[in-house]
């Protein structure tokens, strides 16, 4: 049963289908509002402008094309209401409204977790978490098939109901083979201001598309090169100091950096230090 705030936003959506398939309107709806949430550092001046940047741009763009003004202004109404959502106390708002209004893939298999499944899950997966971070500083947490991010939602809520911040102590790596699932997952984990990659891939084949990380994430890998640049800096002084230049080892970012591409243009298995903890679900499913 849909809330109504949720109901609010359905009947929004409906209102710019018209003609066009509702489904098709949710899915540009999707992708123009998780590329706005990705550009919102490099547009602010937070992050200089690369490719990263611009590829999402081209593409949201072309899709804003296809909606007059009036539309996009209720594009810009319905990502207020999804931001919106975690202050008034929601979990899952957008994978409800897709399961209850037929969004999903049925051709794929595809459905979500319900939220208060997702809520025991958590709370059956999840320890001690402040024992857990005072002994490793930070968390990683991998969930392969992630769908609209209700269980990682349902985990930071446990983790922040143990008295630790989720956006400060925890990283997660998430991946789901549907895109409008995957657009679903980096609005919702990144309006809750979670540090996390985002991936468009198929966990079972281990081919990945694109990877997109939060705009915390970015930020968070900014201020690291920062530190290590001074350590660095650091470390040479002291070097010349006591005339004994050694090497300065290179320090690798965490696993969540955004992949490059190969040499046949696609991304590589991600790869990096074993997570901390695997939120596992039905992957076959998603086969």
């Amino acid at each position: 049963m849909l809330t109504k705030e949720q109901k609010a936003f359905a009947s929004k959506l409906g209102s710019i289908s018209r003609s066009r398939s509702v489904g098709n309107v949710f899915s540009d709806w999707l992708e123009i509002a998780a590329i706005a949430m990705h550009q919102l550092p490099y547009k602010s001046g937070d992050l200089e402008k690369d490719a990263a940047f611009a590829s999402p741009e081209a593409n949201c763009l072309e899709r804003m094309k296809l909606y007059s003004q009036e539309e996009l202004g209720i594009f810009s109404e319905l990502l207020g209401m999804t931001l919106a959502a975690p202050h008034a106390g929601h979990g899952d708002f957008l994978g409800e409204i897709a399961g209850e209004a037929a969004l999903l893939s049925k051709r794929g298999g595809q459905f979500f977790t319900p939220y208060h499944l997702c809520q025991a899950i958590s709370k059956m997966t999840f320890g001690d978490v402040q024992a857990a971070v005072a002994e490793k500083g930070l968390l990683t947490v991998c969930e392969p098939a992630v769908g609209a991010g209700a269980l990682v939602i349902a985990s930071a809520e446990e983790i922040a109901s143990q008295g630790v911040d989720p956006r400060a102590h925890v990283q997660f790596d998430c991946t789901d083979i549907s895109r409008d699932a995957f657009n679903m997952a980096y609005i919702q984990l990144s309006s809750l201001g979670l540090q996390a990659v985002v991936r468009h891939g198929n966990t079972l084949s281990m081919e990945y598309w694109e990877s997109r990380p939060t705009m915390q994430l970015l930020l968070f890998h900014q201020w690291q090169l920062r530190q290590q640049r001074s350590e660095q800096l650091t470390q040479s002084v002291k070097a010349l100091l006591s005339e004994a230049v050694t090497p300065i080892p290179e320090r690798s970012l965490p696993a969540f950096t955004p992949d490059a591409l190969d040499e046949k243009g696609k991304q590589p298995k991600p790869c990096g230090p074993k997570p901390d903890i695997v939120l596992d679900r039905q992957l076959d499913l998603f086969s």
